[in-house]
């Protein structure tokens, strides 16, 4: 199985998971799906998106280059990034 993770430099940890942030990162970029979180990443469009961190496994995501631009330990936390960061690019 094929994945390939690049994490953003202003990379968002939600509060629960800044202590695991590195070991977070290790784990992804060996490949590892780490259960029970978000992983927010940029769609090809340039949009952000979030979606559980077992779905990475689905063909369409082992087939791309996954930008992680936060992680969060659940749904409202990526919300709440997702809504920040539409505010950041609005106008863009």
């Amino acid at each position: 199985m094929r994945l390939m993770f690049t994490f953003d430099p202003g990379l968002y940890v939600s509060s629960a998971l800044k202590e695991k942030k590195m070991r977070l990162c290790e784990s992804f970029m060996r490949g590892e799906i780490v259960p029970d979180i978000y992983v927010i990443y940029q769609s090809p469009g340039g949009s952000a998106e979030f979606i559980k961190s077992r779905e990475l496994k689905q063909r369409y995501y082992r087939e791309r280059d996954i930008h992680i631009l936060g992680l969060a330990e659940d749904y409202d936390k990526a919300l709440l990034y997702l809504a920040y960061f539409a505010l950041e690019h609005a106008g863009a």
